[in-house]
């Protein structure tokens, strides 16, 4: 009757299995607070969105829509290959010095989606 030693054994394949869980497959996310400030702008906290890969059933679903109080914005996020979503934004100088971990490719049009047109994408200025 080694009850101490039956639940520290538990305890230890409980954690194993935690440990293997594929990160991979993981989607959340964290809230986001908003505030308006007294000049009418509005400020909010950071915040982290992922999508597991069990979430995304095709590698082209690359382009996130975004809903504020669940009508559409015109606004869109990337998926990056690990899941990691993240805004992308134009560079205001044509030949800006970039650092190579922040550079991607910008986010496709409707028709360059749906067609798998890539040639606007592949044209340098």
């Amino acid at each position: 009757m080694n009850y101490v030693g039956q639940l520290a054994g538990l305890l230890v394949t409980m954690k194993e299995l935690y440990k293997g869980i594929n990160q991979a497959t993981l989607s959340g996310c964290i809230d986001v607070i908003v505030v308006r400030q007294q000049d009418g702008k509005y400020l909010c906290s950071p915040f982290h969105v992922r999508f597991g890969k069990l979430g995304v059933l095709r590698s082209k679903e690359k382009v996130i829509d975004i809903e504020i109080n669940g009508e559409a914005v015109d606004l869109h996020m990337k998926l990056g290959d690990n899941g990691e979503a993240f805004f992308v934004q134009e560079t205001e100088e044509k030949f800006e010095n970039v650092p190579a971990y922040l550079a991607t490719s910008p986010i496709p049009t409707e028709d360059q989606f749906f067609k798998g047109n890539d040639d606007n994408l592949m044209k340098s200025g």
